[in-house]
């Protein structure tokens, strides 16, 4: 069902399709260039924010707030460039997300978080399994590369869900890269 803004934005399209189509041979031609460049720019605001709406819309009626769990991924260890990150809930298949190098440095960015999935899942008591690999960035081609992984059980409630995992190193001294979980629970 097409929304106000989607029915504003038609008629705006509409309105600059008419106005090209009566547009008269005048002197002032640059003036009216600018007016429809101008409108033509509203026009793509309002498509962004139609298409906004609208992604919002399908993931609120896809995945309501009872059964949406969001899982992301923070990386506090400077230099770890990840290779991969695993990701099993229950008994599902796991979800495997592969790094290049420039998807790894986005992620050293101070306060980065990726989200890694946003999936359907009932309320109750669940287990989840994650797992990553990677290299720091100035390690010898011949050196293993860094790897833990965690298992934790979590409670989904009626309100979305969002898990956290951080890979942080085990003290403030370094030490191994080690996983840890936070669970963020919605205000009732």
């Amino acid at each position: 069902m097409p929304t106000k803004r989607g029915l504003k934005a038609l008629g705006v399209c509409l309105a600059l399709v008419t106005s090209c189509a009566a547009w008269p041979a005048s002197p002032d031609l640059a003036e009216q260039a600018v007016k429809l460049d101008q409108s033509v720019e509203a026009l793509k605001d309002e498509v962004i924010e139609f298409n906004r709406e609208a992604s919002s819309t399908e993931v609120e009626a896809l995945l309501p707030d009872y059964r949406r769990l969001n899982i992301y991924l923070r990386v506090k260890v400077p230099g770890l460039l990840l290779e991969s990150f695993t990701v099993q809930i229950d008994d599902r298949q796991p979800e495997v997300h592969h790094y290049d190098e420039y998807d790894s440095r986005a992620l050293l960015n101070k306060d980065s978080v990726q989200r890694l999935l946003r999936v359907s899942t009932e309320v109750g008591a669940h287990k989840i399994k994650v797992a990553f690999r990677g290299r720091l960035a100035d390690a010898k081609p011949d050196e293993p590369p860094l790897s833990d992984q965690y298992e934790a059980r979590f409670d989904k409630t009626t309100y979305a869900g969002d898990l956290e995992f951080i890979i942080a190193n085990e003290s403030r001294f370094r030490g191994n890269p080690r996983l840890t979980l936070r669970q963020w629970r919605a205000a009732p």
